[in-house]
């Protein structure tokens, strides 16, 4: 469902020397480097934290219900005593696998879509295009909740939904990189010597497309995230007691919770705002490791 413009396609550089210099670059990029920095550290806590943390995300204990943050509780406890810390934990685990799914979905349909477009062309290409332009106009995210709706609220099924609108950007974007790189004279010595559409187009295009593709599933995780809880926050995502971090916002702002329960919203959203803040820093210094041009001009 993310509503980023469609960019020109962006050259990947093959030789283990042109790796170097976009690792370089994206270096250089400061915010960039802390974005991954941030995003490894959120990643390895939500896999092993909650097993090294003493407490179990669903075991109730009524004695320490609504307590504020403190060293037994790092985050807090909710109104059935359960530690915040682990819900939010465990919530983050669900919520990522949510997203790198939805990614991984969105850029088969959408590579596959696009390299199709780009490499066959003709009316093909302009059949496909008109079904990226139809996507495009509907509302997605009220087709999202419908779709959840009926079909229910199961891992795959909000999976396949966001990912249904998700798609669109990677389609365009291969889409203009293969119809700028099957005209390069390395395609056309393929072809001379007799090497299939296939082969050509799996193997000798889609590297050079590989640029495009890896900045938009980066932004598209944080699509996918922003989608995953705004689906929690209304009540049709997870259901309980299964914690996402949307989920985890609409439990607090229940009146009875909201009240004076200040770390009940505070954290699960201050992880949805980092993981995102992140996100989206560390696809822009993909985009100028990928396409130095754009960071001079």
């Amino acid at each position: 469902m993310s509503s980023a413009l469609v960019t020109p396609a962006v050259p990947v550089v093959r030789s283990a020397r042109g790796r170097f210099e976009a690792w370089r670059r994206f270096r250089r990029h400061r915010m960039a480097v802390l974005g991954l920095a941030v995003l490894a550290t959120i990643a390895l806590a939500v896999l092993v934290g909650p097993l090294l943390i003493g407490y179990d995300s669903e075991t109730i204990a009524l004695a320490s219900k609504n307590q504020p943050p403190s060293l037994a509780h790092l985050m807090g406890t909710d109104e059935l005593g359960r530690d915040q810390l682990v819900r939010v934990l465990d919530g983050g685990r669900l919520t990522l696998s949510v997203a790198v799914s939805a990614v991984v979905f969105s850029l088969v349909v959408g590579v596959v879509v696009g390299a199709v477009a780009g490499y066959v062309g003709g009316a093909l290409d302009n059949v496909l295009m008109r079904v990226v332009d139809v996507f495009y106009s509907l509302p997605s995210l009220f087709v999202v909740i419908l779709l959840v709706i009926l079909v229910g609220a199961g891992f795959w099924p909000i999976v396949t939904a966001i990912a249904l609108f998700s798609w669109m950007n990677t389609a365009r974007l291969v889409r203009a990189s293969y119809l700028t790189l099957k005209q390069r004279e390395f395609v056309e010595a393929a072809r001379g010597t007799g090497v299939g559409h296939l082969r050509i187009a799996v193997r000798h295009i889609l590297p050079g497309a590989l640029g495009p593709i890896i900045v938009t599933a980066t932004l598209g995780i944080a699509a996918a995230i922003l989608s995953e809880s705004a689906l929690s926050f209304l009540g049709l995502g997870f259901q309980p007691p299964q914690a996402t971090w949307g989920g985890l916002l609409y439990e607090a702002q229940r009146p009875v919770v909201s009240l004076g329960h200040w770390w009940r919203g505070l954290f699960p959203g201050l992880m949805i705002f980092l993981v995102v803040l992140s996100v989206n820093y560390v696809g822009d210094g993909l985009r100028d490791a990928v396409d130095p041009k754009r960071r001079r001009s």
